[in-house]
């Protein structure tokens, strides 16, 4: 289903032009590339987490989900400033053509500084949810999340209010965003660890 929305999306964008296609693509792989320490450090702690949770140290299992979403929260504020601070060069070494490239550098800007924000309370509680067993939650709140803001909203400012590249990245913002206050009222309530993991 994931896929399936990125290639709606990426149609999407297709309809754009050569200078907003290039752009996008250009983002979107340096957005990926940003997260990549902070993925490790989410599947390490459903490792931890699951552990913690088997051993009924449910005390330990919320410490270390904190913990480890604070080591993930830093090496995600480090790897975006060392992509969003040279994006110049950056854009110089790849070549792209100019409008292309002062394209990129706007959208990096934008998304770079609102993924520092949200991007880890979005993806690495659920980590947390789904090694205590909770993962139908999660599954749920990130199919839902993805289809109604990356999907739907991205279409609609595409189609109504013609804003380019820039309708992914407000979708994908909103998904982020909702995701994280979900995420973090459902570790608050302590409902993740009344499931039964075998």
């Amino acid at each position: 289903m994931f896929q399936f929305g990125k290639l709606v999306i990426q149609s999407t964008v297709s309809t754009m032009g050569t200078t907003a296609i290039a752009a996008q693509a250009m983002v979107a792989m340096l957005e990926s590339f940003a997260c990549q320490a902070s993925i490790g450090i989410g599947l390490g702690m459903m490792s931890v987490v699951g552990k913690c949770v088997g051993a009924k140290e449910y005390e330990q299992a919320k410490h270390y989900t904190i913990l480890l979403t604070k080591y993930a929260w830093i090496a995600c504020i480090i790897c975006c400033a060392m992509i969003m601070f040279p994006i110049q060069q950056i854009t110089s070494l790849a070549g792209m053509e100019p409008k292309s490239a002062k394209l990129t550098i706007w959208l990096t800007r934008i998304v770079f500084t609102y993924k520092m924000i949200f991007w880890t309370p979005s993806f690495l509680p659920g980590y947390g949810l789904r090694a205590a067993g909770d993962v139908k939650f999660s599954m749920i709140t990130s199919t839902l999340s993805m289809w109604i803001c990356r999907v739907v909203v991205t279409i609609f400012l595409v189609h109504t209010f013609h804003m380019g590249p820039l309708a992914v990245w407000i979708g994908m913002g909103a998904d982020w965003t909702i995701r994280s206050f979900i995420f973090l009222a459902r570790f608050k309530s302590n409902k993740w660890l009344e499931h039964k993991v075998i």
